[in-house]
Formats: C-alpha cells, sequence, structure tokens
C-alpha cells in the first residue's frame, strides 16, 4: 500500500501525543511513496533515537505515525539543523531562540531538499551562535529507491 503522506507534511509519534508538545519527536516527509521509490522521512529533532537530519524509511507510517503542527517555539533548547546563513553549511545544534511571532512551521522545496519558513538561532557546543533556516537536507536518495520488479 502506498502512503498518502505529501512532501513536506511534520508528522510525530503516535505514542508521543499525551506528551507537552515541546516534547514530542517530530519528523517531515522528504520523499513521497511511489511506485519507484519508498516514502522517507527525516528528524527535525533530536531524540533517543535519531539525531536531527537522519533519514528514516518507516515501516509501518500510517500506524506509528500522525500528521500534526509543530509552532517554532516547540523546537526551542532542543537540536535542530539549519543552514548557516553566512556559511550556507548545515548546522546541527540547540536551537535558543526565533525570529519572528511563535508560528507554524512550514517547509518548501528548495533543490533537492526542504527549507523551513522560521529563522533560528543555534548555540554550538564551543558556544558561538549561527543562525538560518530551518533545514532538511536529503543526501543519500539512492538508499531509499525500490528494486525494480524481477520476474
Amino acid at each position: 500500500m502506498i502512503s498518502k503522506l505529501k512532501l513536506g507534511q511534520i508528522l510525530c509519534e503516535r505514542c508521543s501525543l499525551k506528551k507537552p508538545a515541546n516534547q514530542r519527536y517530530y519528523y517531515v516527509v522528504i520523499q513521497e511513496e511511489t511506485n519507484d521509490k519508498y516514502l522517507v522521512i527525516q528528524a527535525i529533532n533530536s531524540n533517543s533515537l535519531y539525531v536531527s537530519g537522519t533519514s528514516i524509511n518507516p515501516s509501518h507510517p500510517e500506524e506509528d505515525l500522525v500528521v500534526t503542527e509543530l509552532k517554532a517555539s516547540y523546537l526551542l533548547h532542543q537540536e535542530i539543523t539549519v543552514v548557516d546563513s553566512i556559511v550556507n553549511e548545515p548546522v546541527v545544534s540547540d536551537a535558543i531562540g526565533y525570529e519572528g511571532i511563535d508560528k507554524n512551521i512550514k517547509f518548501i522545496p528548495f533543490n533537492d531538499d526542504l527549507i523551513g519558513n522560521i529563522f533560528y538561532e543555534v548555540k554550538s557546543k564551543r558556544n558561538s551562535t549561527f543562525s538560518g533556516y530551518l533545514y532538511c537536507d536529503f543526501y543519500r536518495k539512492e538508499k531509499f529507491i525500490k528494486p525494480p520488479f524481477q520476474n
């Protein structure tokens, strides 16, 4: 059965719905399932299983995941991935602030990746700060292509 999840949709684990929104594990669809490609989601915030930016092919997405909304504030003090605004490289670090109002995060395609509508400030392990948009880098596409049907 092909999943009905669409590119850019934000998901969380169904079992975490009883937790406060700022304690859930969030994911985004970075590749829709088709006849020749698997569904791929990516961890938005680091959790006990995955580091932010990890691409995953979930085995039971309709059972385990639910489409949800994600506000900018839910990711504060959590490890996220942004594309640094100065060197244009992905940085994984703790979110310490964001620009603008506390609105829902939306992702739009950017080349083969996704970029969010929220500009975050993050603090590195060495106490330097970086800023940039929430970012999902999809660099291992070949891993998620279904093998051709064989007779």
